[in-house]
C-alpha cells in the first residue's frame, strides 16, 4: 500500500476510535444519571416506608393486648380485651344519699381472654390501697397482696382498665351484713371473662371491714366482691370458702349505710338495695413499704 494511503487510513482508524470512546463515555455518563436518580427515589421511598411502619402488636380480630406493670416496674404483656358487655340497669331508678348517675354508668365493660398474673401487675415492695367512690361517699380498701396475690393483682388490673367506673351495688344481705358489687350486668352472674383461683387458709375470719371475693365455687372467682359491715358477717366462718385480700381502713360507715338499704330488716333480705347506689370510680394508690429496721446487737 502506498505510504500516503496507509497514512490517511491509520488516521481514519484513529478517528473512528475517538468518536467510539467519546459515545461509550456518554452512554456511561447517562446510565450513572439514570441509576443516580432511581436510587434516590427508592431512598426516599425507603423513608416513607419506615416513618409510616405500625409496630403496634395486634392479635387475630384486631385486639391488642393491655400493658401492664411488671415486679420490676418495667412495661409487660398483659390480658387480651377479647370483648365487651352492656352495662346492667339497677332495679330502682332512684340514687341513693341525694347522689346522680356517673356518667360512666352507661360505657360497656371489657372482657378479657385470661387474668393477670401477680408479676405483671404488682411491685415489690410497694403496697395499694383502692379508693373506692361511691353514691353515699368514700371507701378505702387496703388491699393485702401478701395473702392474695393473684386476686390482688386481678382488682388492681381491672381498676386501671375502669372496669367498675359507673357499676352498681347490686345485692345487700342482712343475715350475713353484706353490701355485694363488681358485676358489670348487675344481675349477679358476671365477671371480667375470666376466673381466678381461691387463695385460702381455711382459718378466715369475716369480721366487719372485711373485703372479701365472691364465687359460685371452689375456683370462680371473677370481679365480684362483698363488703362486711358488721358482725353477723362471722355466720360465713364454719364456711371459708371466700378469698379474703383487703380491710377497709375507711368508709365502714358508709358501706354500713349501704347495707341499710333493705325492704325489711327481719334478718331475711337479700336482694338489691331500695335506691341505687354507684362506684362512681375506683383509683389506686401506691406507696413504698416501710424497710423493716435491722435488730440492735446485744451488747457485750
Amino acid at each position: 500500500m502506498p505510504k500516503p494511503s496507509h497514512d490517511r487510513h491509520l488516521a481514519k482508524n484513529a478517528e473512528r476510535r475517538r468518536q467510539a470512546r467519546r459515545r461509550a463515555d456518554r452512554n456511561k455518563k447517562a446510565a450513572l444519571g439514570v441509576g443516580g436518580a432511581i436510587g434516590i427515589v427508592l431512598l426516599i421511598l425507603l423513608g416513607i416506608a419506615l416513618l409510616s411502619r405500625n409496630d403496634e402488636p395486634t392479635t387475630a380480630g384486631g385486639a391488642t393486648p393491655l400493658p401492664t406493670v411488671s415486679s420490676t416496674g418495667s412495661a409487660a404483656p398483659g390480658p387480651t380485651q377479647i370483648g365487651t358487655v352492656p352495662p346492667g340497669v339497677p332495679a330502682t331508678q332512684e340514687v341513693a344519699c341525694g347522689a346522680q348517675v356517673p356518667a360512666a354508668a352507661d360505657a360497656a365493660k371489657p372482657q378479657f381472654d385470661r387474668a393477670p398474673t401477680p408479676d405483671e401487675v404488682l411491685r415489690k415492695g410497694t403496697s395499694y390501697t383502692a379508693v373506692v367512690e361511691t353514691s353515699c361517699g368514700t371507701i378505702k380498701i387496703e388491699l393485702d397482696d401478701k395473702a392474695a396475690p393473684q386476686t390482688v393483682a386481678s382488682f388492681v388490673f381491672l381498676a386501671e382498665q375502669g372496669y367498675f367506673d359507673g357499676q352498681f351495688f347490686h345485692r345487700v344481705v342482712d343475715s350475713i351484713d353484706v353490701v355485694q358489687g363488681g358485676d358489670p350486668t348487675g344481675a349477679g352472674n358476671g365477671g371480667p371473662g375470666y376466673s381466678i383461683p381461691d387463695e385460702l387458709t381455711g382459718s378466715e375470719h369475716y369480721a366487719p371491714g372485711t373485703v372479701a371475693m365472691a364465687n359460685a365455687g371452689a375456683n370462680t372467682g371473677g370481679s365480684q366482691f362483698f363488703l362486711v359491715t358488721g358482725p353477723r358477717g362471722a355466720n360465713l366462718d364454719g364456711n371459708p370458702a371466700y378469698t379474703i385480700f383487703g380491710t377497709m381502713t375507711k368508709g365502714l360507715d358508709v358501706a354500713t349505710q349501704i347495707n341499710g338499704l333493705m325492704a325489711t330488716n327481719d334478718g331475711s333480705y337479700d336482694g338489691a338495695p331500695t335506691e341505687a347506689v354507684y362506684i362512681d370510680s375506683v383509683t389506686i394508690e401506691r406507696s413504698k413499704t416501710p424497710s423493716a429496721s435491722p435488730s440492735p446487737s446485744p451488747s457485750a
